[in-house]
């Protein structure tokens, strides 16, 4: 399994952070591609205008940044309209959607064609194959994968592979900016198929690692340490947990105990969060009260959280590193922890990816998915428009360190003498 992570199924898209998506090699022993039945071509247009109808009706509800598109609702509609009613190809239509979505505040409007709806939807029920390795894309200073994460026991780990490293090529071809995500396909494979990569480490050497792929489940891992001469606890948060880290959580902080720490660091650099995870009990162990809201078109909840200490939880001083891979729920647990004056944040901005997503099909088939809640942090500010800022800027990115000498972390047991 060769994994990168992601929010919904989406469009591939390629920033210089990147990635938001869950891809893995799937396979399901004879299961092969199925082409969707196409449709008729003799009411072609006819379909297009009603999905075309269909795409606007379906924002014009609850579609919750609105107010602030660079276009007027008035008029583009029925403009583009036209062009769809003088008659094109299919290819055509999905080409003129995707230009309407790339018109839209950044990722708060998504589509995908049917061809691609039933491909992912296949894909979901099959098993996972390759290296496994969590991963995103950078393409910065050259294209190149990193590794979020190593799973334990994974043929990636058995073949030297680690967390920080950074793939340049695969079988001798290298990465390339043009093909994006889609390079994770040329990493994948059936289990016991031998895949070659060229791979750098954080401080520049170059090898190459030959890795026999193997079939295996997704899970990252919690880690905790004492870090010295600080004397901090640092908590490393895995990749796309869910209701299981609040247990991770509580074992970490009473492990901490037992070495009576003086501060505490929690990474989050690479926490993307799953749909469970768990948000009111890990704002609950560091702080209390009402800590912003969430927003729809329609109505507006704040988020009121119940403190609980544990071995010190609550008065501990905290700070929490962040970049651009710190997705989803985490990102408003730091925004709230960080308005409220209750940790210091460092490290890199994070995209702003707390969107509460709702869903529509199109009469050809398509799905549009559309951003539907947002939240606003104890400061007023709407992270899902503007992320969430570091107090402390620290430009390192994920590939440039190694858990054993990690410019963000020092910078952190700086912060905690000053």
């Amino acid at each position: 399994m060769f994994v990168a992570r992601q929010m919904l199924p989406a469009p591939q898209k390629v920033t210089l952070a990147l990635l938001c998506a869950l891809l893995s090699a799937c396979y399901g022993g004879s299961a092969e591609a199925q082409i969707p039945t196409p449709f008729p071509l003799t009411d072609r247009t006819e379909r297009q205008l009603r999905s075309y109808d269909a795409f606007w009706e379906g924002l014009r509800v609850d579609y919750i940044f609105s107010a602030v598109t660079d276009f007027d609702w008035s008029l583009l509609p029925p403009q583009t309209r036209r062009k769809v009613a003088a008659g094109m190809s299919d290819d055509e239509f999905e080409a003129l959607l995707r230009s309407l979505v790339a018109g839209f505040p950044e990722n708060t409007v998504r589509y995908r064609s049917r061809a691609e709806r039933i491909e992912d939807d296949l894909n979901d029920t099959l098993s996972y194959e390759g290296i496994g390795a969590y991963v995103s894309v950078e393409n910065e200073p050259s294209p190149h994968v990193i590794l979020l994460a190593v799973i334990t026991g994974s043929p990636a780990e058995k073949a030297g592979l680690r967390t920080h490293d950074s793939i340049y090529a695969v079988d001798g071809q290298a990465v390339s900016a043009e093909e994006g995500l889609d390079v994770v396909g040329r990493v994948r494979g059936p289990a016991g198929s031998v895949v070659t990569l060229d791979v750098r480490t954080p401080d520049g050497s170059q090898r190459i690692v030959t890795v026999t792929r193997g079939r295996l489940q997704a899970a990252d891992r919690l880690r905790w340490e004492i870090l010295s001469p600080a004397h901090a606890g640092l908590i490393r948060l895995p990749i796309g947990a869910g209701a299981e880290l609040s247990g991770m959580m509580q074992r970490a902080l009473e492990g901490l105990a037992a070495h009576q720490p003086r501060n505490l660091i929690i990474d989050m650099r690479v926490a993307h969060s799953a749909a469970a995870w768990p948000l009111e009990e890990m704002l609950g162990l560091f702080t209390e009260g009402e800590l912003g809201s969430q927003y729809s078109r329609n109505a507006q909840r704040a988020l009121k959280v119940n403190g609980r200490d544990l071995a010190g939880s609550q008065s501990i001083p905290l700070i929490l590193l962040i970049g651009p891979e710190t997705r989803g729920s985490s990102e408003i647990f730091a925004a709230a922890l960080q308005a409220t004056g209750r940790a210091t944040l460092v490290g890199r901005p994070t995209p702003g990816l707390v969107l509460g997503f709702d869903h529509f099909m199109l009469p050809d088939g398509g799905e549009v998915f559309f951003g539907s809640s947002s939240y606003i942090s104890p400061s007023g500010a709407d992270i899902g428009m503007q992320g969430v800022q570091p107090d402390v800027p620290v430009a390192a990115r994920w590939d440039q360190v190694s858990d054993e000498n990690d410019a963000v972390i020092t910078r952190a047991q700086l912060q905690f003498t000053q």
